[in-house]
């Protein structure tokens, strides 16, 4: 093997989309949680007179991980936890503007992540053991907050199992909006759990 005069690119390259249009390839991924949060909140003040389904999956903290200035060395906890101060900025911004039209009340917000943190790359899911791919609870079991005012009882607790598949059937119901009839679905609706 002969030596390489540059190094070799872990990632390939990571276009930023709008629908299926690539509107900017190789964006600065320090800008992505603040730049998500500006079109979220675009998005809710134009649908804030009708009923609205707002999905927002942060690429942070997944790694590479990256902050704006503002919050690099925020945390003690390195890259991941200035990546997850950004998303707490984001998530406030997000629940200041639902009060600021006066739609919170009539907003549900669930926060949750898909997996456990990679604790190779700094999260800690303590006090769980393992992470991100592991078959241990820290890799799978996560937590999920829930923010309904006035349907959803503040600071209630909940240590019932439930799993994001059971969203679907639970915002079709909530919404008056049938399921699917031609596919098995697996989920379950878990309004009664929320409340």
């Amino acid at each position: 093997m002969g030596k390489l005069d540059r190094p070799i690119n872990m990632y390939p390259p990571t276009p930023l989309l709008r629908d299926e249009t690539v509107i900017e390839m190789e964006p600065d991924q320090r800008y992505l949680t603040k730049r998500y949060t500006a079109e979220a909140l675009e998005f809710i003040e134009e649908n804030q007179d009708r009923p609205f389904f707002l999905y927002l999956p942060h690429s942070m903290p997944h790694w590479p991980q990256y902050a704006t200035n503002r919050f690099v060395g925020q945390s003690k906890n390195g890259p991941w936890g200035d990546a997850v101060e950004e998303i707490d900025w984001s998530t406030g911004q997000i629940l200041d503007r639902l009060q600021e039209l006066g739609i919170d009340e009539h907003t549900l917000v669930v926060f949750t992540s898909d997996n456990g943190g990679a604790t190779r790359h700094g999260a800690v899911n303590r006090p769980l053991r393992g992470g991100k791919g592991s078959v241990w609870e820290g890799g799978f079991r996560v937590c999920c907050v829930t923010r309904w005012p006035g349907k959803i009882p503040s600071g209630s607790q909940s240590a019932e199992l439930a799993s994001t598949i059971d969203l679907m059937p639970t915002f079709a119901k909530l919404a008056g909006a049938a399921m699917p009839s031609d596919r098995r679905i697996d989920g379950k609706d878990i309004g009664g759990l929320l409340r």
